[in-house]
């Protein structure tokens, strides 16, 4: 169980560095390519002719299909590119948290009872 104010110390985070931007370029690309609406519906409709088109490798396409978001960050995607690609498959931060620690959503948002007023409903 993920207890409220536990910290996530190496090796659970990530500090992205500038080698790791150019490591990460095409999944970066990919991901960032998702801000535009016309690309995540041709991403949606044929994901794998699409990853293909940004040179994901097999085992990147893989991870992106498995919404294994730690993989993803862990193979160098940013973490703010990598919330384009769960945004647009219907999951948030708080699907990214989770994987990452480990723990099922619903415990990951007992876990962070801190909320910000005046959003939608879902968020």
């Amino acid at each position: 169980m993920l207890e409220p104010g536990r910290s996530l110390e190496p090796p659970n985070s990530f500090v992205y560095t500038g080698p790791m931007s150019t490591a990460g370029r095409n999944i970066n690309r990919f991901s960032l390519s998702l801000k535009n609406s016309d690309n995540r519906k041709a991403f949606l409709a044929d994901p794998v002719t699409y990853m293909r088109g940004f040179d994901l490798t097999e085992p990147q396409q893989v991870m992106v299909q498995a919404r294994d978001w730690t993989g993803l960050i862990k193979a160098v995607g940013h973490l703010q590119a990598v919330l384009k690609i769960a945004a647009t498959v219907g999951q948030n931060l708080w699907h990214i948290g989770a994987h990452n620690a480990g723990v099922p959503v619903e415990e990951m948002l007992a876990a962070c009872p801190r909320r910000v007023s005046g959003l939608p409903e879902g968020l």
